[in-house]
This record gives C-alpha cells, sequence and structure tokens, in this order.
C-alpha cells in the first residue's frame, strides 16, 4: 500500500491540505465575542408636581358625566372639552390613557400659556409652586387671576413680596354655591403644601 502522502500527490490533494493547514482551515473557531451594544434603559419620565394633585382631586371617568355643578358634560379627570375643542356631550366614552391625554392637553394647550401671560410673578415660582397654581387654575379656569371674585390670590400673585400669603389665600377658595365644600377644602389644602413643598 502505498504511503497516504503519495496517495494525496497523485491525486493533487496535497497542497489544499497544505493551504487549509496554513489558513487553519478545519481548526475548531473561537466563538465570537459578543458585541457591547449600549443598553438604553427607558425611563419614564417623571410626573409633573400637578399630576397626582389634579387626578386625586378630579377622580377619573371613562364615561361622560353631568357635572351638577359645573352645570356642564365632564369626562376624564374633569375634561369639559375634547383635545379638538369639541364639547364632551352624554354618550362619550374615552380610555384611561386618553383621560391623562386630555388633562396633559388641556394643561399644555389651555391652561399654563394663560398662566404665564397673566401673573407677573410666574417665573419667580418654582416648579411646585407652578404646579399648586396648575391644579387650582385647573378647577377654577385659566383665568381667574384679575378676574373677579379672585381679588385676594390676585393680590398675592402680584408682586414676589406677597408670595409668601398664597397658601392661606388659597384656602379662601372652599366654597361652591356659597357653601363650603369637603373636597374643595381637602384640594386647597393640598395645593398649599405643594406651594410649601421644596424642589428637590
Amino acid at each position: 500500500m502505498k504511503p497516504f502522502i503519495s496517495f494525496l500527490q497523485e491525486r493533487n490533494l496535497m497542497l489544499p491540505m497544505i493551504l487549509s493547514a496554513a489558513l487553519g482551515a478545519g481548526s475548531p473557531q473561537s466563538p465570537p465575542k459578543p458585541k457591547e451594544s449600549e443598553t438604553k434603559q427607558t425611563q419614564k419620565a417623571p410626573k409633573p408636581a400637578w399630576y397626582d394633585l389634579i387626578s386625586a382631586s378630579e377622580g377619573m371617568r371613562t364615561q361622560a358625566y353631568w357635572d351638577p355643578t359645573g352645570k356642564v358634560w365632564t369626562i376624564g379627570k374633569g375634561s369639559t372639552t375634547h383635545p379638538d375643542g369639541k364639547p364632551v356631550k352624554q354618550g362619550d366614552v374615552i380610555s384611561s390613557e386618553q383621560a391623562d391625554q386630555y388633562m396633559q392637553h388641556f394643561v399644555d394647550k389651555n391652561l399654563v400659556p394663560k398662566l404665564q401671560k397673566r401673573i407677573p410673578t410666574w417665573d419667580k415660582l418654582n416648579a411646585n409652586q407652578q404646579g399648586a397654581l396648575i391644579s387650582f387654575g385647573y378647577n377654577v379656569g385659566p383665568n381667574f387671576y384679575g378676574s373677579k371674585g379672585f381679588e385676594s390670590i390676585t393680590k398675592c400673585l402680584s408682586c414676589e413680596e406677597n408670595l409668601a400669603t398664597v397658601p392661606e389665600t388659597l384656602k379662601k377658595y372652599n366654597k361652591s354655591g356659597g357653601k363650603v365644600l369637603p373636597g374643595l377644602r381637602k384640594r386647597r389644602e393640598a395645593e398649599g403644601a405643594l406651594w410649601n413643598t421644596p424642589v428637590q
């Protein structure tokens, strides 16, 4: 029997074998190193200071209900209109996610711009103080500053020297139809507490 190498030479198989050995073919390869990919942790942005306060005060209903105090159809977290401006009507239904979207839309588009424009000390306030006024404005309307019936809070917000009196003054606005409402009293106290809470 011919030697194995002679067998390979006769069949022109030696050269490919030598090349394979030189190139390392057939030798076990180490597994590829995993690529170090940056894992971006998607963290939800913290909710603004006013979010929990308004949510707790307004409650949440996915079906339109009649608000006897405001005498208007309401939905979600106290919304009386849809984001497109159409008034809420009987039979309207939204999801809990939409309720948050309605609230955020009202705050961003209808409330904060008016508070910024009307209140001369707005830019002097920290996020919690602004949040307290956002909750107040969400409840009584965005045009309260300078309006009839809101002389006390208007005076408090008119200059920096009076800002310290805001929490106590907010407590005055706890009535509806001349009667003190427990829900409004609790809300005004919560707004005053938020006003006095230092920003972390």
